[in-house]
């Protein structure tokens, strides 16, 4: 799983663990939570230009070499 989060050792890093430990799909886990919108804004942004450059690459998709996915493959003697 691939975990976006703030700098290691940073405080920012430990107000997330903290989040996620105490509060994700816990009871205080709720719409009325702090939110950061342009911290959000900037992630959305991030992740929605990815996505349109994925889309409109004409190179195939390739697998790392390293990677336990094209077992999964149809095809994956070209993976």
């Amino acid at each position: 799983m691939m975990d976006v989060s703030a700098e290691p050792g940073s405080p920012e890093l430990q107000i997330f663990k903290d989040w996620r430990t105490q509060r994700y799909h816990a009871p205080s886990d709720d719409v009325h939570q702090p939110v950061d919108l342009e911290a959000a804004a900037r992630y959305e942004e991030i992740v929605r230009r990815l996505l349109v450059d994925a889309a409109n690459t004409t190179a195939p998709a390739r697998w790392k070499p390293d990677s336990f996915f094209p077992r999964y493959a149809e095809d994956n003697e070209d993976n």
